[in-house]
C-alpha cells in the first residue's frame, strides 16, 4: 500500500471512526484509573480519620470521667486550714512524672492533615490540648516546690537557721497549695471542655459503631469479678452512655 492510499485510508470515515474510537478508549482508561485512585485516597483518607476520631474520642472520655476525681479538690480546703492554723505536713514526697497523662491521640489529630481534622475540630482538640499542656506545666512546678521542702527535727527551732528553713517550708507550702489549686481547676476545665466537645466528635460515628466504640472502652478499662459490682457501675456508666442500653452494659462487663 502506497502512503498516498494508506493517509486516504487513515483519513476515510472508518479511519476516523477507528481512530476516535481509540481515543475514547484511551479517555475512559486514563479517567477510570484517576476516578480509581481518587476512590482509593478518599477511603484511606476516611479510614485515617476513623482512627483518630477513635482516638480522640477514647482521650476525651478518659479526662471527663477521671479528672473531677483527679482534681482532688477537697485536698486543696485541707491545706488551706492548715495555712489558716500557721501548719504544714510534710509535702516532700509529692512527684508528678510527665508525661502523666496518655494524649498521643490528641496530639496526633492535630498533626493531622486538614482532610482528616477540619479546622472546627482542631480547634476544639487545640483548646483542650492547650489545657493539657498548663496542667502539665503546673504539675512540674508542684514537683519542684516539693523538692524544695526542708525535714526539721523537733525541738531545733531555736536554730536561727532552722527558723529560716522552717519560714521557707510554709512560704512554700503556700505556694505548693496554690498551684495544686490551679491544677485542680485546670482538671476540672479538661473534664468539662471534653464533655461540652463529645457530642461533636460523636456526631461523626454512626449509631451503631458509636455504640461498638463505647462498649469496646468499657470493656477494657472496667474489670468486675462479682455480679454485685456489676449492679454497682451500670448505673454510673448508664450516665456517661446513656445510649447504651442496660442489657448491652451488662453483657460488656462480663
Amino acid at each position: 500500500m502506497s502512503r498516498l492510499e494508506w493517509s486516504f485510508k487513515f483519513f476515510s470515515k472508518e479511519g476516523i471512526k477507528f481512530l476516535f474510537l481509540e481515543l475514547i478508549i484511551v479517555f475512559i482508561g486514563v479517567y477510570g484509573a484517576f476516578l480509581f485512585q481518587n476512590y482509593s485516597e478518599q477511603r484511606k483518607t476516611e479510614a485515617e480519620k476513623e482512627k483518630v476520631m477513635v482516638g480522640v474520642k477514647e482521650d476525651l472520655e478518659y479526662f471527663r470521667i477521671y479528672f473531677p476525681d483527679f482534681a482532688g479538690e477537697s485536698q486543696v480546703e485541707e491545706w488551706r486550714e492548715s495555712i489558716r492554723n500557721e501548719r504544714y505536713p510534710d509535702y516532700s514526697n509529692w512527684r508528678f512524672i510527665q508525661p502523666q497523662y496518655d494524649y498521643i491521640a490528641v496530639e496526633y489529630a492535630l498533626a493531622s492533615d486538614a482532610e482528616v481534622i477540619n479546622f472546627e475540630l482542631n480547634s476544639i482538640i487545640a483548646e483542650i490540648y492547650q489545657e493539657l499542656k498548663k496542667l502539665e506545666h503546673v504539675e512540674l512546678l508542684l514537683t519542684e516546690l516539693s523538692m524544695k521542702y526542708v525535714a526539721i527535727p523537733e525541738g531545733s527551732r531555736d536554730n536561727p537557721d532552722v527558723q529560716f528553713a522552717h519560714q521557707s517550708n510554709f512560704l512554700n507550702f503556700k505556694r505548693f497549695t496554690d498551684r495544686y489549686n490551679d491544677r485542680a481547676s485546670i482538671m476540672l476545665r479538661i473534664a468539662s471542655m471534653s464533655s461540652d466537645h463529645l457530642p461533636t466528635i460523636n456526631s461523626y460515628f454512626g449509631e451503631e459503631k458509636l455504640k461498638e466504640i463505647e462498649l469496646l472502652l468499657i470493656k477494657r478499662n472496667v474489670t468486675v469479678s462479682n455480679e454485685q459490682e456489676i449492679e454497682f457501675y451500670i448505673p454510673i456508666l448508664k450516665e456517661f452512655f446513656p445510649n447504651l442500653g442496660e442489657e448491652e452494659l451488662r453483657t460488656a462487663l462480663k
